[in-house]
């Protein structure tokens, strides 16, 4: 059976927020609007000119918490391929149980 070996990607970007959805005040609005720094780590899906497609989940036949990350919106990304398998982050070995990975 093939491996299937997946690029992980770090992505520091920025995003906005707001927490209103109601008419606000130069002011209120001055104070509600900001610009976050924000951070992810993930799958890397795939790519395009314009974004990272990434996702933080995966199962054997769907993946989950999707994130769409525009490149013009990031300040630092690293790709790093992912070097081996593993089988799980928790294991039973004898009945007790060992937080570290088994390689596959």
């Amino acid at each position: 059976m093939k491996k299937n070996f997946e690029t992980i990607i770090y992505c520091e970007f920025l995003d906005h927020s707001s927490t209103s959805n109601l008419w606000q005040s130069d002011e209120e609005f001055k104070e509600d609007c900001k610009i976050e720094p924000c951070k992810v780590i993930g799958f890397l899906e795939g790519e395009d000119s314009l974004a990272y497609y990434i996702s933080t989940m995966k199962s054997l036949n769907e993946k989950g918490s999707g994130h769409v990350i525009l490149k013009c919106t990031c300040t630092y990304v690293k790709k790093m391929p992912q070097k081996t398998l593993f089988k799980s982050i928790g294991h039973l070995k004898d009945k007790i149980l060992i937080d570290t990975p088994l390689i596959i």
